[in-house]
């Protein structure tokens, strides 16, 4: 079973409407900034994140799921911090 990374993005106005995707996401992901979760799925959990999500009938803003890729080298514009245990793709526990 193929899994995948994605990144969901949201801009809700609304604060009910924001804490009821923050809550949906939190069993999906983990946040990475204010409105960005990433996610590890496969097909059947990434079918169940956007059915959940849609679900929720956001009315304020939207929420948009990328499916990231790792094949290319990231661009860092700005301060550049230190190399951390969490840089890359993946790690191992």
């Amino acid at each position: 079973m193929s899994i995948s990374d994605y990144a969901v993005v949201y801009d809700i106005s609304s604060d009910a409407e924001r804490n009821r995707v923050d809550k949906a996401l939190k069993g999906f992901g983990f946040r990475v900034q204010k409105s960005v979760f990433e996610c590890r799925l496969n097909r059947r959990g990434k079918e169940q994140l956007i059915e959940k999500l849609k679900a929720l009938n956001i009315e304020t803003g939207f929420i948009k799921v990328y499916r990231l890729e790792y094949s290319s080298k990231d661009i860092v514009i700005g301060d550049k911090k230190e190399p951390d245990i969490d840089d890359g793709a993946a790690f191992i526990v």
